[in-house]
């Protein structure tokens, strides 16, 4: 059971580690929209500190900061939407690599084993059904038994259900009374890993942007 439970770890760190190479990738992007920003602000706050300074001396100050201020929050908010454009961008390829690997005919099958194996495990004693999508039914229903038995034993019952399940890959295994449910399809591993994958992409691309004070102090 240890080794399953690893080889199911192996196949969330390697998620993990695309999605890590994919938010790299994107940081260069982010860059560079960030530094044209910059450079904008850079040349319409210097305009309008020209301006402010043919005013009244008191009150150019105190419109130059109000127009600094105001300036700080559209940067900040195109830069926030930015940042967000890039974590769906890198999610987007997440899913894109896991439909990938659903369609490696060397790879998956292993793969599927494996999130059988770890799923059944985890449902304990009982009668279970097993619902997969259309792809993999055509693929692993006519050996279904054979199957089951290589990767959870003879005294192990599972039905396959002849109702696909929508999901790019992997499987949903519910108990007969219906009180549980693993859900080991690739969109239930990517949705218990969610924040995790977005945590680990905005803190990539936060560490990569200069504070907000760059911008007005150079």
């Amino acid at each position: 059971m240890t080794t399953e439970v690893n080889q199911v770890k192996a196949l969330q760190n390697a998620i993990l580690d695309r999605a890590r190479q994919l938010a790299d990738e994107h940081v260069q992007q982010g860059r560079m929209t960030r530094n044209k920003i910059m450079q904008d602000t850079r040349e319409k706050l210097k305009l309008m500190e020209q301006k402010e300074l043919l005013a009244a001396k008191l009150n150019a100050d105190r419109e130059y900061q109000r127009l600094v201020q105001a300036s700080e929050l559209r940067i900040q908010a195109e830069l926030d939407r930015n940042r967000w454009g890039l974590v769906q961008s890198v999610m987007h390829h997440v899913v894109k690599e896991l439909d990938r690997q659903h369609k490696d005919h060397d790879r998956y099958p292993v793969i599927f084993r494996n999130l059988l194996r770890q799923g059944v495990s985890a449902m304990g004693s009982g009668e279970v059904t097993a619902f997969i999508n259309s792809d993999d039914l055509g693929q692993f229903s006519k050996n279904w038994d054979s199957l089951v038995e290589e990767c959870c034993g003879s005294k192990k019952h599972i039905s396959l259900s002849g109702e696909a399940c929508i999901c790019s890959g992997g499987l949903k295994l519910v108990s007969d009374d219906g009180d549980v449910m693993i859900d080991n399809t690739f969109e239930g591993i990517i949705g218990r890993r969610d924040d995790e994958l977005k945590r680990l992409i905005f803190e990539r691309l936060f560490s990569t942007i200069s504070p907000m004070g760059v911008v007005f102090n150079g």
